[in-house]
């Protein structure tokens, strides 16, 4: 099943309604929002605390670009996320990763694991988790060009042949998406596209066509 995920990457709290009432009105289901706390990136955005009050019908997931992350699963947990998405380069070692899991489990239905693409790929077979995104970028900033070693990274994997969602984020576009899909990637996280776009349900009805091959 392929899955294309609008990101809300976002520096005020007005911007973030904004962008989720789009996605609302383009009839996505879900929303991929990013939380950075300018210190495992440079970048802040909206933190989970700001937007506890909002209510929307979308599935939400958060990709926390933080340290201790742990702080803001309560809040999360109100706001409505349902998937949290915890960075491997937070934590020294496998084992504190695989604890981190465990403690996100107790918030969060669904937990999944992010590696940057210069992260080196472990086994992750005994993970507790539903999805592995792979960065098709360094974390912090949209807009950025797909990263050509992402794609070994992403291939290595895949070819874990693990139970769980093989997402992207990062660089993901008209050129590389039908070639993410072939070597098994069905999740696509996608920000600017979506937005420069004149009408959101369109855009992601074109990539949903494009990354399965049909007649657009």
């Amino acid at each position: 099943m392929i899955e294309i995920y609008p990101a809300i990457l976002t520096h005020t709290i007005e911007e973030y309604s904004q962008k989720l009432a789009e996605i609302e009105a383009g009839q996505a289901g879900f929303a991929h929002i990013d939380i950075m706390d300018g210190q495992f990136v440079p970048n802040i955005t909206v933190m989970p605390h700001e937007i506890m009050s909002f209510s929307t019908p979308l599935k939400l997931e958060a990709h926390l670009m933080t340290f201790r992350p742990e702080r803001y699963f309560s809040d999360l947990t109100v706001a409505g996320v349902s998937r949290v998405l915890l960075h491997r380069e937070v934590y020294e070692t496998l084992e504190e990763c695989t604890e981190a899991i465990a403690h996100a489990a107790d918030y969060f239905p669904e937990v999944g694991l992010v590696i940057n693409p210069d992260t080196k790929v472990e086994p992750y077979h005994e993970l507790k988790i539903a999805s592995i995104q792979c960065m098709g970028v360094h974390p912090g900033a949209s807009g950025q060009p797909f990263l050509p070693e992402a794609m070994t990274t992403i291939k290595e994997v895949i070819e874990q042949k693990m139970p769980v969602v093989v997402a992207v984020d990062g660089g993901v576009g008209e050129d590389n998406l039908a070639r993410l899909k072939k070597v098994g990637v069905t999740r696509f996280v996608i920000n600017e596209h979506h937005f420069s776009a004149s009408n959101m349900a369109e855009s992601i009805r074109y990539f949903t066509k494009l990354a399965v091959g049909e007649d657009l």
